[in-house]
């Protein structure tokens, strides 16, 4: 039964189609993903895309670079419905959803149904009669090989026949889908682990083993999430705010927790550029417009005079223009001029309205 497919447009140009056959399908960068992403800027677990005769859900399952459906970043861990032709974009792939037709989905829910309503019965244990031969259609499907081998999924597990008072049930409606339990991960199976696939096709067939396996799948997917975006933990825009002091103590920064989270993050990248400038008009000018987002101006009296005033020499002046003065903290401003300006220069520091 296929819910629908996605075309796909892979940033070297190349295309391609996958059909959604599955209740739950994963799309990401891992090799075992359902809808495989060859792109450097989607994570190996990407997103996650729900299945139904009623429609396709689109979930984020907290990707690094974030899940885009018509241009808008989707929420994590959010199920979206996807409308037929939305336009999806992973990393720099573009994916377009093209829905199911609503005859085909009724026809397979149909057939489905009628699959189950005529499912001989199990016989009775005081009945000797001899076993019933199966039908020529049924002999010619099973004798079909199946697209997917057994290796690569687990077994499908379908329930008895639903009983009424004349005996099954005339149409058998599909139920809503299971409950995720308490505690459990956004990707990962709650029936059977996906390791199953990695293992000879024999323990597939071993309901106990599949649950079992989940306890070690629940508990390595986060580490291997963090793997997966290890290289977001050096990048001082995308780190998170813990692992800040330990970045910038790489570049022999000291960072004063007065900052702003944000003007922290700006300091650890501009940190080359400040030190390659340290001691001049220049770099003083732009570590204080980091602080406090303003540009100061510098201003040295006694710089092209032949003459200069005891007052004027080895001394400068930074005046700086904010919105409202009384929200600047002028104590750190001038803790980052000490600490940016030559030892044996003096200064005066005034902060006025733009007004």
């Amino acid at each position: 039964m296929a819910f629908g497919k996605l075309e796909i447009k892979y940033p070297n140009g190349s295309t391609s189609v996958v059909e959604l056959t599955k209740r739950q399908m994963v799309l990401g960068r891992a090799s075992d993903a359902d809808v495989p992403i060859n792109d450097n800027q989607v994570s190996r677990r990407h997103a996650l895309l729900l299945c139904s005769p009623e429609g396709v859900r689109l979930i984020d399952a907290g990707s690094a670079n974030g899940t885009f459906l018509s241009g808008a970043k989707l929420p994590s861990q959010q199920p979206i419905p996807l409308p037929d032709g939305a336009q999806i974009r992973v990393g720099q792939t573009m994916i377009q959803f093209v829905a199911a037709k609503p005859d085909e989905v009724g026809n397979e829910v149909a057939k489905e149904s009628t699959a189950v309503r005529e499912a001989p019965s199990s016989p009775q244990i005081e009945s000797e009669a001899p076993e019933t031969p199966k039908p020529a259609a049924a002999e010619a499907i099973a004798a079909e090989p199946d697209e997917t081998s057994a290796r690569q999924r687990a077994p499908k597990f379908e329930p008895p026949p639903p009983e009424g008072p004349g005996g099954p049930v005339a149409e058998a409606t599909p139920g809503p889908e299971p409950a995720r339990l308490p505690g459990s991960l956004l990707g990962v199976p709650t029936d059977q682990s996906s390791y199953l696939r990695y293992l000879p096709a024999v323990f597939s067939a071993n309901e106990f083993l599949g649950r079992f396996l989940l306890i070690f799948e629940n508990v390595l997917t986060p580490i291997d999430h963090t793997i997966d975006n290890l290289h977001y933990y050096f990048d001082p825009r995308m780190t998170p705010p813990d692992f800040l002091p330990w970045l910038a103590s790489w570049l022999g920064l000291v960072l004063d927790e007065r900052w702003p989270e944000g003007q922290r993050r700006e300091l650890i990248r501009s940190a080359g550029g400040l030190y390659e400038w340290r001691g001049t008009r220049r770099g003083l000018a732009e570590f204080v417009r980091l602080y406090t987002g303003h540009t100061p101006e510098i201003i040295e009296p006694g710089v092209g005079k032949k003459k200069v005033a005891d007052g004027e020499a080895f001394r400068f002046v930074v005046r700086i223009k904010v919105p409202d003065p009384n929200q600047v903290d002028r104590e750190m401003l001038q803790s980052i001029i000490d600490m940016e300006k030559p030892a044996h220069a003096g200064y005066t520091l005034e902060v006025s309205s733009e007004t």
